[in-house]
């Protein structure tokens, strides 16, 4: 009746079975539980004693050890347990899926391109630039960065700041890149303001490894497209370094003391 929930919860078949025997019969010794359970003498106890040991069954000692099944509640922390082991599978799986792609592009030829929306896929793709460590190349347009936007992208400046991965940066030369690149930490960063530059193209550009990362920020929506592909990024690449060449300024980061 209830074992196709406790299989989804972890347990296998014959603890999904004895639990609910327990529930149904209340307390009980184990010999009273063998006819119902199917189950060899010393199987029933192998079960009895995991689900102890899980907290979904107590033992009461004594000249005859009496077993109950515990509250249901109980099985919340099973269910907790299934979130916690979910988080940690897509985790492992973003940290993957960069390096799948990758093999994808180069027996296919086929580029790859995923799309992300909102705030948290804004923060997900950019941690992606990380994953390579290589340096990073970015244009970026100081003017469509809102406040939720520029907290995220604290957090990750100061995480690549840590991880130590170098990022030269494009921007217009004018007051508001002035403002947001003077907020910036300074390791790892090199910034050139072009004059000249379009001042509001309403995208940022992050281009690093063999992908390109589009973010189209405004008040309303926010979306993310990286595409993977060798050619493209390296379109890409190719165009930052010339425009990097008519920079009239540039911010150099200062040479790291040892310690």
């Amino acid at each position: 009746m209830y074992q196709e929930i406790l299989l989804k919860l972890g347990l296998n078949a014959n603890e999904a079975h004895i639990y609910e025997l327990l529930l149904t019969k209340g307390r009980t010794k184990a010999r009273d539980l063998l006819t119902d359970s199917g189950l060899g003498r010393g199987n029933l106890y192998n079960v009895l004693t995991g689900l102890v040991a899980r907290g979904l069954a107590t033992v009461t000692e004594g000249k005859q050890q009496i077993y109950e099944a515990a509250e249901p509640s109980k099985l919340s922390g099973l269910v907790d347990d299934q979130k916690r082991q979910t988080d940690r599978l897509a985790q492992e799986f973003q940290g993957e899926l960069p390096k799948l792609l990758s093999t994808f592009n180069l027996t296919t030829g086929k580029p790859t391109v995923r799309i992300f929306e909102g705030l948290s896929g804004f923060e997900e793709s950019l941690a992606e630039t990380l994953l390579s460590k290589e340096e990073i190349l970015a244009y970026i347009d100081t003017n469509v960065i809102t406040d939720a936007v520029a907290e995220a992208d604290t957090r990750y400046v100061h995480t690549r700041i840590k991880q130590q991965v170098s990022k030269r940066i494009i921007v217009s030369d004018n007051e508001a890149s002035h403002k947001y690149i003077g907020q910036l930490p300074v390791p790892f960063t090199t910034t050139a303001f072009i004059s000249n530059f379009p001042d509001k193209f309403g995208i940022s550009v992050q281009i690093y490894g063999d992908n390109v990362l589009f973010l189209s920020i405004d008040n309303k929506k926010i979306l993310s497209v990286i595409i993977h592909d060798k050619r493209i990024a390296a379109f890409h690449r190719q165009m930052f370094e010339y425009h990097w060449q008519l920079a009239n300024e540039v911010m150099l980061p200062p040479v790291p003391q040892s310690k």
